[in-house]
């Protein structure tokens, strides 16, 4: 199942709405591995740290038979081998709010699920309640051998994000000719999902279809941060099946339609407002362009003390 999809949603628009920000931009992220302060916990977690490295080659193995699992078998298949995903990815997933998921075939359904973005695994949560869904993928991808055959196998739909116009009109096309909602997180990357949200980009709020937000979070119980500013995916998919499991809390929220009179800015910042209420975190107008920014400032630092 593809989770390797950061940020494409970041190059297609950069909506904004002003309003001001009582938090600065980098205490949206973590900026280490290990939680602060240092307790308890992590001395238990260091005695731990043997085994799970023991273990570690297992759970590579097993994602590795579980992937190769995906990709042979019919697309039907992946839906009764979620109890085995689940094991492989130590994920735990709690869901309330089933009733709001889009059904299949109902032409009032939502065709727009969005929510906040706090891990490269994001996706199979929504994959626990989802059977099919599409997810946006940049072009170059579809010529990549292999990968690229395994993105179209799964949906995704593919998008060309230096242009804007055509993009917006391959999701359209790909909306129109399938019964599938789009999945795809607003926020064009990663926060730590314990003080606030970054702006939501407007390119999927102004398509005319109702949107299903999701306030997402991760319970776990380790003193390891699942991601860090200037981390990368294969050092949090490291991390990640090193612990025993994660715990994924999803609240699926009722369908948001575009107001009359509502700008698809507007809308962006209303259901990222619903969601941030949700999770009690602020909705900031910070964008995830200027994360980038932070995070080549911060690296430069870096390389200026070694």
């Amino acid at each position: 199942m593809p989770v390797h999809r950061r940020n494409l949603e970041d190059s297609l628009d950069g909506a904004s709405i002003e309003t001001s920000n009582t938090i600065e931009l980098k205490e949206l992220f973590n900026h280490g591995r290990w939680k602060k302060p240092f307790t308890f916990r992590h001395v238990l977690f260091a005695l731990y740290l043997p085994f799970g490295l023991a273990f570690w080659p297992f759970r590579l193995l097993l994602n590795v038979v579980v992937f190769s699992l995906l990709l042979i078998m019919p697309k039907s298949f992946r839906v009764s081998i979620r109890p085995l995903i689940c094991v492989a990815m130590g994920i735990v997933t709690r869901i309330r709010g089933r009733e709001n998921v889009p059904r299949r075939g109902d032409p009032n359904a939502a065709r727009i699920v969005v929510s906040n973005h706090i891990s490269d695994f994001d996706p199979y949560p929504v994959f626990m309640f989802l059977d099919y869904f599409h997810c946006l993928v940049a072009a170059h991808i579809s010529k990549v051998p292999i990968i690229g055959s395994v993105y179209r196998k799964f949906d995704g739909i593919y998008v060309d994000q230096t242009d804007r116009n055509k993009a917006r009109q391959d999701v359209l096309d790909a909306l129109e000719h399938s019964d599938i909602p789009l999945v795809l997180y607003p926020e064009g990357g990663l926060t730590s999902g314990d003080r606030g949200m970054m702006m939501f980009q407007k390119f999927v709020f102004g398509l005319g279809h109702g949107v299903v937000p999701i306030a997402m979070k991760i319970v776990s119980p380790w003193p390891v941060n699942v991601d860090y500013i200037n981390s990368s995916w294969f050092k949090n998919f490291f991390w990640w099946i090193l612990v025993p499991y994660n715990v994924f809390d999803l609240h699926i929220l009722p369908v948001q339609r575009i107001q009359e009179n509502e700008t698809d800015a507007d809308f962006a910042k209303r259901v990222q407002t619903l969601i941030a209420t949700d999770l009690q975190l602020e909705a900031t107008n910070h964008p995830y362009a200027k994360k980038k920014e932070l995070a080549k400032e911060l690296l430069q630092n870096n390389n200026k003390k070694i």
